[in-house]
């Protein structure tokens, strides 16, 4: 007998989005996720291959973020926006 296959449960803060899809569930191209994550406003998990997987509470602060763009808020301003909802 092999290993036993035991579910994982997964919950929102599990990482299991890769950028590509994160980019399609946001609505926000893979260049702009990865100027986020430059400017620190975002984190994603990395996985030992260095691929950036996004879990549930990123996606919907990446939406945050974009919302905070389209409303022409500066990086500065979203950083501070951010931590007050955090």
């Amino acid at each position: 007998m092999g290993r036993l296959y035991r579910p994982v449960k997964r919950t929102s803060a599990t990482p299991v989005y890769t950028i590509g899809a994160a980019s399609r569930l946001t609505g926000i191209p893979i260049w702009t996720l990865r100027w986020i994550e430059r400017h620190g406003l975002l984190r994603p998990t990395r996985t030992r291959g260095r691929q950036r997987l996004y879990t549930d509470v990123d996606l919907s602060r990446l939406r945050d973020v974009r919302g905070l763009m389209e409303q022409k808020v500066n990086l500065a301003g979203i950083r501070v926006i951010l931590r007050l909802r955090a």
